[in-house]
């Protein structure tokens, strides 16, 4: 008899999955083979028309709890869906093209017993941080300013895979909102606006890149450049945004200059110049707004001065007792 977790347990390990057959049974055991017991596992099956569900109904483990939509409602409805439905005090979504590893939510377990205030865990690649020595605890205004005021693209590709939330902050903030086809990144910065963040080395769980993945096909079109602007403004213009005024219209224009360069790159030298004017008047551009072709962002900011003395907290150097 596998042991049960607890009422409200440390985790809800979290599966949508949609025409996920090829992968769906991997995922699954890799769950249920962790290390680490105390967690809940909800699966949503967005209503596939292949083998999914067939293959999600062989498994009558008890800390399964699963269901079939019968409608398709879409990824984030659906991530919504679950997370209304979670008990864990976090949340880590393994969707059902991805392997969780077998050690990974004991390694999270030390970690959130170190940094108990932190709303969010991502997983980074380490040679993008070479200002932290990893596990390191951000503050949002050192987030913020890492999003806005850096060129380190990392922060706008962690994926899912890589994110653990603290369940009750996300739903503080609303969850997930079908109006957006990257409300992943959505959550990510409103959340940071929040809470703590801790970055650690990725490599939580093993994620898939397919053009059958709703990431992929979120990037074919048009829209996914209007949601991230609206995004942006929304974080930017947020009463809590831990900037001064003065940064934040550098990150501002730093924004600016970014889209009005993707704009022309995207529709102008492409010919498409229909198009240039359509999502000129969607985002509030205007012609003057080409100025900004010519003006190079503010990306300044370091959080330390001296590349040799590095951000470091005492989770590496504090010793360990032994049982």
């Amino acid at each position: 008899m596998t042991e049960l977790a607890s009422a409200f347990p440390l985790f809800t390990l979290a599966t949508i999955t949609y025409n996920s057959g090829k992968w769906v049974k991997q995922a699954i055991e890799s769950v249920l083979a962790s290390s680490f017991i105390d967690f809940e596992y909800l699966i949503s099956d967005d209503c596939s028309t292949d083998d999914t569900w067939k293959i999600i109904e062989t498994y009558k483990d008890e800390r399964i709890k699963a269901w079939r939509n019968e409608n398709n409602i879409g990824e984030y409805p659906n991530r919504q869906k679950v997370l209304n439905e979670a008990k864990g005090k976090y949340i880590f979504y393994i969707d059902g093209d991805d392997v969780l590893y077998k050690d990974t939510l004991q390694t999270l377990q030390n970690y959130i017993t170190f940094f108990p205030n932190a709303g969010m865990i991502w997983g980074i690649p380490t040679r993008e941080i070479d200002f932290a020595i990893l596990p390191y605890e951000f503050t949002p205004e050192q987030v913020i300013k890492l999003i806005y005021l850096t060129r380190l693209p990392l922060f706008s590709v962690i994926g899912f895979a890589e994110t653990v939330f603290n369940t009750k902050l996300l739903k503080l903030i609303g969850g997930f909102h079908a109006s957006h086809l990257i409300g992943d990144i959505y959550v990510k910065r409103k959340l940071a606006l929040a809470s703590n963040v801790v970055m650690i080395p990725e490599g939580l769980s093993y994620w898939r890149r397919s053009e059958n993945q709703a990431s992929s096909r979120a990037h074919k079109n048009y829209r996914v450049f209007i949601d991230m602007h609206n995004i942006n403004m929304e974080i930017l213009l947020d009463k809590n945004l831990p900037l001064s005024e003065e940064i934040r219209e550098i990150a501002q224009v730093n924004v600016k200059i970014s889209e009005v360069k993707r704009l022309v790159e995207n529709t102008l030298l492409k010919g498409r110049i229909r198009d240039f004017f359509m999502l000129c008047k969607r985002l509030g551009f205007s012609i003057a707004d080409l100025k900004y072709l010519f003006k190079k962002g503010n990306y300044s900011y370091k959080p330390i001065h001296d590349i040799s003395i590095p951000l470091q907290n005492e989770y590496n150097f504090k010793n360990t007792k032994p049982v």
